[in-house]
C-alpha cells in the first residue's frame, strides 16, 4: 500500500470512529464493535439504496429475533351485521413466523484497490461505502431467491445455504403456491408446440390464477420474471415473426417486455434466469434485528488487503402467501430441452 494511501486510510478510520462513537484504536486495531440505533437505521438505508429491488419492498427492523410477521394476513370478513349486537369477524392472523438468522458479510479490499481510491482521497470513503454496500444489497437479494437453509458454514456459491428466502419460505408455509410441474412431474415447459406455457403472457396468467381469490385483480400485482426466460420470449417474437437486424432495432426488446399476463413486469437483479413469480413488491419482506448489527475493519498483511465486514441478524419473508404464486425454477424447461 502506497504511503498517501495509508495516510488517507488513518484519516478514514478516524472519521469511522467519530460518526460510530468508537475509539480510532479500536477501529485501528480491526476490533468489532456494536452500532447505535440511528446509525443502523442510516447504514441500512444506504444498502437498501444499493439495489433499486430493495426500495420497493419491505426492508425493515424487527425488535425480536424471531416472531409473527410485521404485516402477515388475515382471512375472512371482518364486516357484517348482528341483529342484537355488534359484528366483529375473526379474521386471524396467518400464524406465519420469521426467524433472524446470523448473517456475516465481510470483503476483502485489496491493496492495489485502495490505492486507486487514495489517488481520489475527497471519495474515497464514498467509494469504499459504494463498493461494500453495493455488493451487500446483490448478496441480499441473491439470498432472497436462492436461499433454502441456514448451514452452520456457509459453501454454496449461489447462497443457497445462507439464508431461507421468499421462495423457500413458500416451499416451508405454503407449497401450492410453488409450481413444480405442468404436463409431467416435475418439469415445467415453457415455448415450444408441446409446452405447458407457450409464451410468458399464459405463464404469467396461470400463476395469477394461482393467487387467493381475493388477490387476483389486485392493482399492484407484479410479474417477477427471470432474464433466460425474458430473453428466450424475445427470440421467439423475433424468429416468430422473421424480423430482420433493422426491424428487430426498432422493436425495443425492453419496451416489447414491459407487461406480462396484464401485469408490469420486472428483471430483478440476482433473480434465478428461469425464474417466475406473481405478487405485489410489498408483499415481500426483509427483517434485520434492531441491535444486532457489528462492523469491523482489519488489515490482513498475509493477503494484503483490508477486510471489512459486516455482521447482523437477518430474515427474509412472504407477509401473504396467497398473493404469492411462483414456478420452481429449478424444474423449467425451454421447447425442447431434456
Amino acid at each position: 500500500m502506497k504511503l498517501e494511501t495509508q495516510k488517507v486510510l488513518k484519516e478514514f478510520f478516524s472519521n469511522v470512529a467519530g460518526y460510530y462513537g468508537v475509539d480510532a484504536e479500536r477501529i485501528e486495531q480491526g476490533k468489532e464493535f456494536s452500532v447505535e440505533a440511528n446509525k443502523e437505521i442510516h447504514l441500512l438505508d444506504n444498502i437498501q439504496k444499493k439495489a433499486d429491488f430493495l426500495q420497493k419492498i419491505n426492508y425493515m427492523q424487527v425488535d425480536e429475533l424471531k416472531g409473527q410477521l410485521i404485516f402477515g394476513a388475515t382471512e375472512g370478513m371482518i364486516t357484517g351485521r348482528k341483529k342484537t349486537a355488534r359484528f366483529y369477524g375473526e379474521a386471524e392472523p396467518s400464524g406465519y413466523g420469521y426467524e433472524c438468522v446470523e448473517t456475516d458479510s465481510g470483503i476483502l479490499i485489496p491493496w492495489p484497490r485502495l490505492d486507486q481510491w487514495g489517488s481520489l482521497a475527497p471519495q474515497f470513503a464514498q467509494r469504499w461505502a459504494d463498493f461494500v454496500q453495493r455488493q451487500i444489497a446483490l448478496d441480499e437479494l441473491k439470498i432472497g431467491f436462492y436461499g433454502e437453509s441456514v448451514a452452520e458454514n456457509t459453501k454454496d456459491a449461489e447462497g443457497k445455504d445462507v439464508n431461507k428466502g421468499w421462495m423457500q419460505f413458500a416451499r416451508d408455509n405454503k407449497a401450492t403456491q410453488v409450481l413444480t410441474g405442468g404436463k409431467t412431474d416435475n418439469i415445467i415447459r415453457i415455448f415450444g408446440a408441446n409446452a405447458d406455457y407457450k409464451n410468458l403472457d399464459e405463464l404469467a396468467y396461470d400463476l395469477k390464477q394461482g393467487l387467493h381469490e381475493r388477490h387476483r385483480d389486485a392493482g399492484d400485482l407484479v410479474f417477477l420474471v427471470g432474464a433466460d426466460l425474458v430473453a428466450k420470449e424475445a427470440s421467439t417474437v423475433y424468429r416468430g415473426n422473421s424480423l430482420i437486424a433493422t426491424e428487430k432495432a426498432a422493436l425495443n426488446t425492453h419496451d416489447l417486455m414491459k407487461t406480462f399476463g396484464g401485469m408490469p413486469s420486472m428483471i430483478v437483479p440476482n433473480m434465478p434466469g428461469r425464474a417466475a413469480i406473481v405478487t405485489s413488491l410489498d408483499n415481500l419482506s426483509i427483517y434485520t434485528q434492531k441491535g444486532s448489527i457489528r462492523r469491523s475493519f482489519r488489515e490482513d498483511q498475509e493477503v494484503k488487503a483490508i477486510k471489512d465486514t459486516y455482521y447482523r441478524n437477518q430474515a427474509y419473508a412472504v407477509e401473504d402467501l396467497g398473493k404469492f404464486a411462483a414456478i420452481e425454477f429449478k424444474n423449467v424447461k425451454l421447447e425442447d430441452e431434456q
